[in-house]
């Protein structure tokens, strides 16, 4: 399963901690980044990584906003 890493970010835009949790796809960060959220009350965004590709920003109260994937 590929390893995500999720930023609790603050709206000073510093994430003060991270988590690395394997997923079995980005829908499944997707719901792991609601909880991220939950535990981070702090937190006003989550930014989900999947090694050097950033898979999402997910604002509290909003959709997710996915980022494009590169064709190599």
């Amino acid at each position: 399963m590929p390893l995500y890493t999720f930023y609790p970010t603050r709206p000073d835009g510093l994430a003060p901690s991270f988590e690395a949790t394997d997923c079995a796809s980005d829908a499944i960060a997707v719901t792991r980044a609601i909880e991220v959220l939950v535990e981070h009350p702090g937190a006003s965004h989550v930014v989900v990584w999947q090694g050097q590709r950033c898979v999402m920003t997910f604002p509290r109260g909003g959709p997710p906003q996915r980022r494009p994937r590169r064709a190599h």
